[in-house]
């Protein structure tokens, strides 16, 4: 289904092992674009008495209100199949992760003739024009095939009608059916209304039996629920096929966002169970089709969507290539066993074609019969696919056309008989006729090949063949691509374009060890235990920290390259940052974009802001996300324009249904604010997330150096368009230079809530205190004061001073932080760029520089002075078992004790000690005010009384190597003091 923005795919899966088993889970994957794919949590497992002995097939509805519920089969504790109701258990989260099952299950039972073991598979239901709900359930009674009609007010009691909406009785139980509206005249897809004339419309009827999908087109009269159908199921070769090879139990649905209708299909095993076993895996969904009605009205034509040109890379174009009578041409500098193929065949001498006899009604007996090897007249020609240097092995997909008295037939086939060395494998040659008249028009041919399975195009989609094949010598880069003519008439192929295909991105966002089973150019995904994850382990396309020793596990980084505003939107968080695409240091700058649901696991998109246009062409600097009135986010960053000045820019999502945000358009009233009068143009930037005032006027701050001070430059704003500079800066010092990525926004005194600058979180100023960062000489500074929302005056406690007592988020290596409010679950997070330490050249050589702090919470200490940050509580996630617990380790002068059994490269370590003898610890000399610099004089190897003490951390066993984490105590005349080192100098 498509649903806010993402699509989601539910499949049958089993979590235990690649066979049938009776533990069938309804298993979770959504996708912003069908080809790249997070992997969620199960939606349905089979643990009430209803579906006990599994959660099997079903459908997707939208209820008023645009609320998705599933409908779905579950095997009781009878073993009766059962139909049952489940419902998103929070409607406001947009992967739909949990789902909560009807008390009132199961809505339907196998009563009234309806056998037990077989009544299944329920369809999406439509809502009729008297607003009574109508679905259909396949069965069979009788020994006929059916689709058994319900009727329900409320979706939760379901009366079945006297009469099915169909039946054959040249068919045997009906499984997976599928009923939907499709337009004449329109390659637009429709969905149930019937509130528009139904002249232009007719209903498709697809039922699953004898392990193919057939379907029917009729008349549909959604008043009195009666389907008259054009040519009904002969269970014979003339019958209508969604696909004639390995296909079955298929599903479509209606994409509103694009209009068009969908349709997924399983594509199962050609191999044995102890295969499946082997491989630890068993079935796949073949690549999502579009589906519209022919323009003769007499069948659907199917093609892979248009997303899938994404995959596309290394075009290899070829055009007016004559194939004479028995040759064989191969087609180099792609990568065959993954590839994507699509050729126009003009064919000559139709007059020499061979006669048609009309005994032959089977098509796919007919190409087992004539073969890719049985030479003919006009054909076979076609591609062989998935092919060894040698032809020895080779998946032929071809066309043979003949002739009758009247017209030309078109036989297309996909000839796995040679596909593979390996025994025990189905072989099965498949085929059908293609319904095109090849005096009028070109034959077209499209494949896509990936691997080990080939989807098939004939007549540019009138017949789709899908073909599920394992070759022993044709694998990876031994595979070969070649067009061919086994028949004496010359074929010309007027265009080819053949592509390599890249690898669709997988993320796994669930904690599993188990079988994936799912996909998009659909490979076999494993995943052992909990790990962050940015990517499919099939991808290639990003550098991991395997053969990577410093590349981090858990830390934010791009996929590669250099490495500014995120923020919580409808469920999901985003990351805007910095990013030169074009390599490891600085240059090219573009607003990068990833989304996470837990802040640990990363999906990384396109781009969201290119320097494209004049305001931005020399880069997009960093900026801020806002969310305006409406749950509508709005970007403010730097742009650097023709010029070279920074000015300041807005960008608004193009489609608010995406909850992935995905397509940003720039403002044509950029820029918004530029560096005028007294602004430097080099030191204008790094506008902060914007406020409403109590006067419903918006405020922004931009960081600036006028005449020598560092400054938040506040600007106002009614519309979000027009930007004012006001008279005064929010804030300003003497003692320090330019202001980079300054921050502004509130926190709440003695609690550990976040809050936001909204009026209602704000309103009780007395317990609320407004922080402002700004970074400068490559530190994070802050300063904690009270700010007026009606005056805006903001009075600091303490100043700016540039020197080692001001107060700092972090005092290591740390840059350009930002916050945002999570109002998910009401706390204010921090993110903070780390720079490298290497030189440029070492960042060129690893081909990445730079990454992301974990998030941090942040929240005012007990004291009121200070900020107090601990890591985000999502991380513990990653947490294995523990394995080392330590209590009263007492550690004597001069100890060094390991800490054993963890993974020491990549670890958690939480440490609490009690410090004894204070009154032996050194005294602290009041010059010392600088902490840095006592850190560096007194770094680990200068032994004290109370210190130094703390973690080697990354340390060699010999302890050369070593990053020291220590503490040390000192007595002044009133107090203690605690000073706190990281020693990198070892």
């Amino acid at each position: 289904m498509y649903h806010k923005g993402l699509y989601h795919l539910f499949y049958q899966y089993n979590p235990f092992g690649p066979l049938w088993r009776k533990n069938i889970t309804w298993a979770h994957s959504v996708s912003h674009d069908l080809i790249n794919w997070a992997h969620l949590d199960h939606a349905l497992h089979p643990i009430d008495s209803f579906d006990i002995n599994g959660c099997w097939s079903g459908s997707i509805t939208f209820l008023d209100g645009n609320n998705p519920v599933i409908l779905y089969t579950g095997i009781d504790s009878q073993d009766r199949q059962v139909q049952n109701l489940a419902v998103p258990k929070n409607l406001s989260d947009p992967l739909l992760t949990e789902w909560s099952k009807s008390p009132h299950n199961p809505l339907m039972i196998p009563t009234n003739g309806l056998k037990p073991d077989l009544f299944r598979d329920p369809t999406t239901a439509w809502l009729g024009p008297d607003k009574i709900w109508r679905v259909i359930v396949g069965a069979e009674i009788d020994g006929k095939g059916m689709a058994i009609l319900y009727k329900s007010r409320d979706f939760v009691k379901w009366n079945r009608t006297n009469n099915p909406l169909h039946s054959s009785a040249k068919s045997i139980m009906w499984e997976c059916p599928d009923f939907f509206p499709v337009s004449l005249g329109s390659t637009n897809g429709v969905d149930f209304s019937y509130d528009q004339d139904q002249s232009d419309i007719k209903h498709f009827l697809k039922v699953s039996f004898n392990s193919r999908d057939y379907y029917i087109l009729g008349k549909y009269d959604p008043k009195t629920d009666d389907f008259v159908v054009e040519s009904d199921f002969l269970d014979a070769g003339s019958d209508l096929r969604l696909d004639y090879g390995k296909f079955y139990a298929s599903k479509s649905f209606y994409d509103s966002a694009k209009k068009r209708r969908i349709l997924w299909s399983w594509v199962n095993e050609s191999d044995s169970d102890a295969d499946s076993v082997k491989k630890g895996w068993s079935g796949l969904q073949f690549f999502p089709r579009s589906m519209v009605l022919s323009e003769s009205g007499r069948q659907l034509i199917q093609w892979p969507i248009k997303e899938i040109e994404k995959l596309r890379s290394n075009e290899v174009d070829l055009q007016y290539e004559n194939l004479k009578g028995g040759s064989v041409f191969e087609i180099s500098g792609v990568t065959a066993s993954q590839a994507d193929v699509e050729v126009t065949f003009d064919v000559e001498g139709l007059e020499y074609a061979e006669l048609f006899d009309t005994s032959w009604v089977d098509p796919q007996l007919l190409c087992s019969q004539k073969n890719a090897s049985v030479g003919g007249k006009v054909g076979p020609f076609g591609l062989l696919v998935l092919a060894s240097n040698d032809l020895t092995e080779q998946t032929a997909i071809f066309f043979h056309v003949f002739r009758s008295s009247d017209k030309y037939v078109v036989l297309m086939c996909s000839d796995q008989s040679r596909s593979s060395l390996w025994e025990g494998l189905d072989k099965t040659t498949y085929g059908a006729f293609v319904d095109l008249d090849p005096s009028k028009e070109k034959i077209t041919l499209r494949s896509l090949i990936d691997h080990s399975i080939v989807e098939s195009f004939g007549g540019e989609g009138r017949t789709c063949i899908t073909a599920r094949v394992y070759p022993k010598m044709a694998i990876d880069k031994e595979a070969h691509l070649y067009a061919f003519n086994y028949g004496s008439e010359s074929i010309t192929i007027s265009k080819l374009g053949a592509w390599s295909m890249k690898s669709a991105q997988f993320v796994s966002m669930e904690k599993m060890s188990g079988i994936w089973v799912i996909g998009v150019l659909f490979s076999v995904l494993f995943s052992h235990g909990t790990e962050a994850s940015y990517h499919g382990q099939r991808s290639s396309h990003y550098p991991s920290s395997q053969g990577q020793p410093y590349r981090t596990a858990f830390h934010f980084q791009p996929p590669k390259n250099w490495m500014n505003g995120p923020m919580y939107y409808k469920g999901v968080y985003h990351l805007f940052y910095q990013y030169n695409p074009d390599s490891a240091v600085w240059g090219n700058i573009t607003w990068a974009h990833s989304i996470s649901f837990d802040l640990v696991n990363w999906i990384h998109l396109d781009i969201a802001l290119n320097p494209t246009d004049p305001y931005d062409i020399n880069g997009c600097w960093s900026g801020s996300a806002t969310i305006l009135p409406g749950e509508k986010p709005a970007i403010l960053y730097t742009g650097s324009d023709t010029r070279k000045r920074q000015v300041q820019n807005l960008a608004v999502p193009k489609n608010l249904s995406d909850s992935f945000l995905t397509e940003w358009l720039k403002s044509p009233n950029n820029p918004s604010m530029s560096p005028v009068d007294d602004i430097d143009p080099d030191l204008f930037r790094d506008p902060t997330t914007a406020w409403r005032g109590p006067d419903g006027i918006w405020r922004v701050i931009v960081g600036a150096q006028i005449d020598g001070k560092g400054m938040a430059i506040l600007y106002k704003s009614r519309d979000f368009v027009k930007w004012n500079r006001t008279k005064n800066p929010l804030h300003s010092s003497t003692k320090t230079k330019m202001w980079e990525c300054p921050d502004f926004y509130p926190v709440g005194v003695n609690t550990t809530d976040g809050k936001d600058h909204s009026a209602d979180q704000v309103q009780d100023q007395f317990n609320t205190k407004y922080v402002l960062k700004a970074s400068f000489h490559d530190q994070d500074h802050y300063v904690v004061g009270k700010y007026v929302p009606k005056t805006d005056a903001y009075e600091v406690e303490s100043d700016f001073l540039d020197a080692g007592l001001d107060l700092r988020y972090d005092y290591g290596k740390f840059y350009a932080s930002k916050t945002f409010y999570d109002s998910a679950k009401k706390r204010r997070i921090l993110w903070g760029w780390v720079t490298e330490s290497d030189t440029q050249l070492d960042d060129k050589n690893k081909g990445w520089s730079g990454l992301q702090s974990i998030p941090r919470s942040i929240v005012l200490g007990k004291s009121g002075r200070q900020l107090v940050q601990w890591p985000i509580k999502e991380i513990e996630k990653l947490r294995r078992k523990e394995v080392f617990n330590l209590h009263d380790k007492e550690l004597k002068g001069g100890s060094v004790f390991e800490v054993s059994g963890v993974m020491a490269s990549q670890a958690d370590v939480e440490v609490s000690v009690d410090v004894r003898g204070k009154k032996k610890v050194e005294i602290f000399d009041p010059s010392w005010a600088d902490p840095q610099l006592l850190c560096s004089q007194k770094n680990v190897s200068v032994r004290g009384k109370v210190g130094p003490f703390g973690l080697f951390v990354l340390a060699s066993k010999d302890l050369t190597e070593q990053t020291a984490i220590f503490f040390r105590l000192f007595r002044s005349s009133e107090k203690y003091v605690v000073l706190m080192c990281s020693d990198q100098s070892r």
